[in-house]
């Protein structure tokens, strides 16, 4: 027993290993919640990601010989409380193979929290990390528009094309493509709403609606007020 419970100590360099695995564990999930939920590199989600996962292999490798001792269990009735262990109350004092035990088993679960803890932090509220640039604005016989495209960092752009009557009250929205191509906000005339896009890619010189629109916008797209004509310019 003696020999069992010396082998599981974590000293010199195997503590060392320990202490290093179980940070790259932590700081990789925490650091690939703060990417999802900011957006800002892809690449540092799947580096943290990575680190996460190899962390936790490891620290897994490390506590391996851990033997498996059971969870601690407190019951809090009055007849029965108490800690228990295996079904057996527990009557030794909390040993390093107790501690080593709960880390091994519950690891995972920890670091899901983190992941989880720090993309809601940090990812809330969304929009606020988004970027707007006006690229196309005109004024028509019943008001004005204006095309924005929408900086999104790591998850991309996309372009609002919105309407607004003489009083600049809002009409209508529609959110359309702009990553490979950006259009370009041409005439309103009437109910008609024309839009061009320079060089987008495929043959077509009139483009459909699920070629452009995105979202509820080309859901909803029988209920929209005005006509869009997508236009591709070669």
């Amino acid at each position: 027993m003696e020999e069992r419970r010396q082998a599981m100590k974590l000293t010199g360099r195997k503590s060392l290993l320990f202490g290093i695995s179980l940070m790259m564990s932590c700081i990789g999930a925490l650091g690939a919640g703060v990417m999802l939920g900011t957006g800002l590199n892809w690449w540092l989600f799947a580096l943290f990601a990575a680190t996460a996962i190899i962390g936790s292999v490891w620290v897994s490798k490390i506590l391996k010989p851990v033997p498996n001792v059971g969870l601690i269990i407190k019951y809090n009735f009055p007849k029965d409380a108490g800690y228990y262990q295996k079904g057996k109350r527990k009557t030794t004092p909390v040993s390093d193979n107790d501690i080593l035990y709960h880390l091994k088993m519950f690891l995972p679960f920890i670091q899901i929290g983190m992941f989880i803890f720090a993309a809601v932090l940090f990812g809330s509220p969304r929009q606020s990390h988004d970027t707007l640039r006006q690229i196309g604005s005109i004024n028509f016989g019943g008001g004005q528009a204006e095309l924005v495209v929408v900086e999104q960092g790591a998850f991309g752009s996309y372009a609002d094309l919105r309407i607004y009557n003489s009083e600049t009250e809002h009409i209508e929205s529609i959110s359309i493509r702009a990553e490979d191509s950006l259009p370009s906000l041409d005439s309103i005339i009437g109910k008609d709403v024309y839009v061009s896009y320079r060089t987008i890619p495929g043959s077509d010189s009139i483009l459909s609606y699920d070629r452009v629109m995105l979202g509820e916008s080309l859901l909803d797209h029988d209920k929209l007020k005005f006509n869009y004509h997508f236009i591709n310019i070669k």
